[in-house]
């Protein structure tokens, strides 16, 4: 089994957008169950659509500096995640969409152990397992993978999690709630279990 510290991981712009879902996979990556990767153009996605968003919903005007500011807390707490590398198309790419190669092209380029994104039928999972062993996993499947491995660490990483949340402060059944809604719904259930919910 590899080590969870050094288990790589590559994260689609997909799943680093949605605030929840960022928070989640990133407070994980910080109790070190796996190394998070990205590059400058999964980067420039997330942050683009994250404006967008918060576009959207803002009036003050100060929707990028709000993007910048979480870019730059990410790099602060994960010096070594942003990758490196020149893109090129290779013949191996070819059944993934086009539009996610780059992703898997960065994953190879780390030797990646998985790629996490919601969007699973874009990426040829069969295909990057069998040539490139690779895993493709939605970041529900993921989290709770994670969760298998050592449920008492996990629990931990979402009670820190939670006591970020202060403006206003989240009750537990707040954040349970608002992961199903984020598309982590096998989390969300894991989470209220009496036993679990008791600890966050």
């Amino acid at each position: 089994m590899i080590p969870l510290d050094r288990f790589t991981v590559v994260l689609d712009a997909c799943t680093l957008f949605p605030m929840l879902v960022r928070d989640v996979l990133l407070t994980l990556a910080g109790h070190e169950f796996f190394n998070p990767k990205w590059s400058a153009r999964i980067r420039a996605e997330w942050m683009r659509n994250l404006s967008e968003r918060l576009g959207e919903r803002s009036f003050d005007g100060n929707t990028v500096e709000r993007v910048q500011r979480i870019a730059a807390a990410m790099e602060s707490a994960f010096p070594d995640a942003a990758i490196e590398f020149e893109f090129t198309e290779a013949a191996i790419l070819e059944p993934v969409d086009v539009k996610d190669r780059h992703v898997v092209a960065a994953a190879m380029a780390v030797q990646a152990d998985a790629i996490v994104t919601f969007n699973i039928a874009d990426f040829a999972v069969a295909h990057l397992q069998e040539h490139l062993q690779i895993e493709v996993i939605h970041p529900d499947d993921f989290v709770m993978d994670l969760v298998d491995l050592h449920e008492k660490r996990a629990v931990s990483a979402f009670r820190e999690l939670r006591a970020r949340k202060q403006n206003p402060p989240w009750a537990p059944r707040e954040l349970i709630q608002r992961l199903q809604k984020s598309g982590l719904v096998q989390t969300s259930r894991w989470l209220s279990t009496e036993d679990v919910v008791a600890l966050i």
